[in-house]
């Protein structure tokens, strides 16, 4: 059970590469069954916060809560409950779609095993791909591919950075229907996008970085999207 709805809590998190600031002072907090938009224009630090949460990057300053625990101190169990699709697929190339689930499977001890992998592989419509090897596949089937690996485990917090960037109309509408499934199911989702109409779509909330600091946050239900999309033009162009 997540401690008072919360399954992330940011406080003063920073991060720095070299004499880069990364992030900068980022408090931020996600409840459960949340579905949180982060936009931002490209180095604003939506990256990297995804990657500290994560934990593929493990050094940085300020505090990381996941689940009521500080990610520092956080054990395996507590990071198996994140389920990341990035521009890296963590995909290997020479096996095929059901040889690729079929590893993440074991490695995550999903049981029953075979059977898990058939059924996502069916949810996002790969059935006629299973034998393929992952190099054969087009832009969007890696996208399915990236995406039913990110799911096999059956995560609670969902991170999604740039999920929608060179995909069909057919393959959007597919992450759609997982994404939307995914929430009503009682997950939570924290997305990075360019993409306005896709970023607001389905979120309770948005923020918006620049130069590693938050520098807007709303509530979806409170944003005209015109007005919205103007102002974003306004920060991005500073």
């Amino acid at each position: 059970m997540t401690p008072n709805g919360l399954v992330l809590e940011t406080t003063e998190l920073a991060k720095q590469f070299g004499r880069l600031h990364a992030l900068r002072s980022i408090s931020l907090t996600v409840e459960l069954g949340e579905f949180l938009t982060i936009f931002g224009r490209n180095g604003a630090g939506k990256t990297t916060f995804l990657r500290i949460v994560s934990s593929l990057i493990r050094s940085y300053s300020g505090k990381v809560t996941l689940f009521g625990k500080d990610l520092r101190k956080a054990e395996e169990d507590t990071r198996r409950r994140i389920g990341f699709i990035s521009h890296e697929s963590f995909l290997y190339k020479d096996l095929t779609v059901a040889d690729n689930l079929t590893f993440y499977g074991r490695l995550y001890g999903v049981n029953p095993l075979q059977e898990s992998v058939e059924n996502i592989i069916a949810r996002v419509g790969l059935e006629e791909k299973r034998n393929v090897v992952m190099r054969a596949l087009s832009r969007g089937m890696k996208q399915r591919l990236s995406l039913a690996r990110a799911f096999l485990h059956k995560p609670e917090l969902l991170l999604l950075d740039e999920p929608y960037t060179g995909l069909d109309e057919r393959a959007c509408e597919i992450l759609d229907e997982v994404f939307e499934g995914f929430i009503n199911e009682g997950g939570t989702i924290i997305m990075t996008t360019h993409n306005i109409e896709r970023g607001m779509k389905q979120a309770n909330r948005i923020v918006v970085f620049d130069k590693g600091s938050i520098v807007h946050k709303a509530k979806t239900s409170d944003i005209n999207i015109d007005d919205f999309r103007k102002e974003y033009r306004e920060i991005i162009s500073q």
